[in-house]
C-alpha cells in the first residue's frame, strides 16, 4: 500500500457565531425595510386624503360658481373638530338638487384644527380664509390644505399669499368735485289768484235741533230692576264658597359656596410663525373654591403637536392659578385654529377650552 493512499478529510461550513451574526443583519435590515413600507404607505395616505379632500373643496367652489348660487343655496364643506375624521360637503351631485354627504379620511387619519363650515358664494369666495390640517397618527405630523379668501386651494404649502400681500395703500384724490357756484334754478310764479269762497253764516242756516232721548224704566216700580235679587244666591248667606288653594312656597337651594369652579382668561390667542412679537402667548387657568391638591394638565385635542405648552404650576394646593403658556412652531402643518384644553385632576368644575390661532 502506499503511504499517502489515506486522504485528510476537509470540512466546509459556517460556525454558529457567523450564522448569529448573519442572521441579526438580516433581521435588522428587514426591520428597517418593514418600517420604511409603513412610512411610504402612511405618507401616501396622508398625501392621497389631503388631495381628495382638496378635490372635493374645489368641486363645492366649481359648484357654487355654476349655480351662479343664491344666498341660503351656497355649496360648503364642514369639519367637525379637532380628532374627528368626518366631512359633511353640500353641493349639487348632479341630480338637479343640493344635498349634503358625508365622507370620511383613511384610518389613522383626523382632523387637527377646529371645525369649521367653509361656504362658497356664487364667485366661489368665501368670508375668511381657512386653513385645514389633516394629521397622522404614525407620522405624528399633519398636512395643510388652504382655502384663500378668494377660493384658492393649495396642499402643503408653508406660505399662504392671502397671508403675505401687504395692505395697499389708497391714494386719496383731491380736485375731482366741482367747488363752482350753480347756476340759480328760476321758481315759477303764478298766473293768477284763485277765487276763495266766502264761508257761509250760520245764522242763514235752519238747523234741526237733536231732540233728547227719554230713558225708559225697565222696573216695575219695586226697585228690583228686572231681576228677582237672587243674583244665584238664596240671600240668606248659607252659600258655600269654594276654597282657594294657597301655593306651598318651594324652598330656594342654597349653597355653602365650597364647590369648585375653573375658568381661563383669555380664551383665545392670536400667534404667528414669522412675527417675533407673536410668536408665544399665554392664559391664566384659575380655579376658586378648591380644596386638596390638584394636578394641572394642558393638552392639544385631536392628538396634534402643532404647537408647545408649558404650565407655570403643575400642582396647586386649594384654590390658585397657573399659567399657560403656548408658543408656535415652524413649518406649514403648525398653521390654522386649535383647540388647547386644560383641565385639573381631580376635576374642578368643567376642562376650560384655549383656542390658538396660528398663522404664516
Amino acid at each position: 500500500m502506499k503511504a499517502n493512499s489515506k486522504a485528510t478529510t476537509q470540512q466546509r461550513g459556517f460556525t454558529i457565531t457567523q450564522m448569529v451574526i448573519t442572521l441579526s443583519i438580516i433581521a435588522v435590515v428587514s426591520m428597517f425595510g418593514v418600517l420604511g413600507i409603513k412610512t411610504a404607505r402612511a405618507e401616501f395616505q396622508l398625501q392621497n386624503s389631503a388631495r381628495l379632500f382638496a378635490t372635493y373643496v374645489e368641486k363645492a367652489r366649481a359648484d357654487a360658481i355654476r349655480r351662479h348660487a343664491a344666498p341660503g343655496e351656497e355649496s360648503s364643506i364642514e369639519t367637525f373638530g379637532p380628532g374627528t375624521g368626518t366631512y359633511a360637503i353640500t353641493m349639487d351631485f348632479g341630480a338637479g338638487t343640493i344635498e349634503t354627504r358625508n365622507f370620511e379620511l383613511e384610518n389613522s387619519l383626523k382632523f387637527s384644527t377646529a371645525g369649521k363650515k367653509v361656504t362658497f358664494d356664487w364667485r366661489g369666495r368665501i368670508a375668511q380664509a381657512w386653513v385645514f390640517q389633516i394629521f397622522s397618527d404614525y407620522l405624528q405630523r399633519s398636512l395643510p390644505v388652504d382655502v384663500s379668501g378668494s377660493g384658492d386651494i393649495t396642499v402643503g404649502e408653508q406660505h399662504f399669499p392671502d397671508q403675505l400681500i401687504p395692505a395697499v395703500e389708497i391714494s386719496e384724490v383731491t380736485g375731482d368735485v366741482d367747488t363752482s357756484t350753480p347756476t340759480p334754478t328760476p321758481t315759477p310764479t303764478p298766473q293768477g289768484t284763485p277765487a276763495v269762497e266766502d264761508s257761509p253764516n250760520p245764522d242763514d242756516v235752519d238747523a234741526t235741533p237733536t231732540p233728547t232721548p227719554t230713558p225708559t224704566p225697565n222696573g216695575n216700580g219695586n226697585g228690583n230692576d228686572g231681576n228677582n235679587g237672587n243674583d244665584g244666591n238664596n240671600g240668606n248667606g248659607n252659600g258655600t264658597p269654594t276654597p282657594t288653594p294657597i301655593p306651598t312656597p318651594t324652598p330656594t337651594p342654597t349653597t355653602d359656596g365650597t364647590q369648585c369652579t375653573s375658568s381661563i382668561s383669555p380664551t383665545e390667542l392670536f400667534l404667528s410663525q414669522s412675527d417675533t412679537t407673536k410668536l408665544t402667548g399665554s392664559a391664566t387657568f384659575t380655579m376658586t373654591n378648591g380644596t386638596g391638591v390638584r394636578i394641572i394638565s394642558a393638552s392639544q385635542l385631536g392628538n396634534g403637536n402643532s404647537l408647545t405648552l408649558g404650565l407655570s404650576l403643575q400642582r396647586v394646593d386649594g384654590g390658585g392659578s397657573s399659567v399657560i403658556s403656548v408658543g408656535t412652531k415652524p413649518g406649514a402643518g403648525n398653521r390654522g385654529v386649535f383647540i388647547i384644553q386644560v383641565a385639573a385632576q381631580p376635576s374642578c368644575g368643567s376642562a376650560q377650552q384655549l383656542t390658538v390661532s396660528v398663522s404664516n
